[in-house]
């Protein structure tokens, strides 16, 4: 029977370390692209919520496919904030 690791982390400290190593990889690819060389092109989309009123924002020939993009991952975190808050509540 082989030994079970345990993570001295919490699940929020793990969350937090995913999210701040996207934040810098993003800055990374910003850095990158903006590069001399580089095409230069800027595509872009958000979905920002403020309470339940969604802002969407685009820009660039691609900015449907990246705000649809966008609106799939913000459900998937608004998805997971509830079922967390529904487990942590039992």
């Amino acid at each position: 029977m082989q030994p079970q690791v345990v993570s001295s982390f919490s699940l929020a400290t793990w969350l937090f370390f995913i999210a701040f190593a996207m934040i810098v990889v993003g800055m990374l690819l910003m850095t990158v692209g903006s590069l001399p060389g580089s095409n230069g092109g800027f595509n872009g989309g958000a979905v920002i919520l403020i309470g339940p009123i969604p802002i969407i924002l685009g820009t660039g020939p691609f900015s449907l496919v990246l705000i649809a993009l966008a609106a799939v991952l913000t459900v998937i975190a608004l998805g997971f904030f509830l079922f967390l808050r529904r487990k942590v509540q039992r």
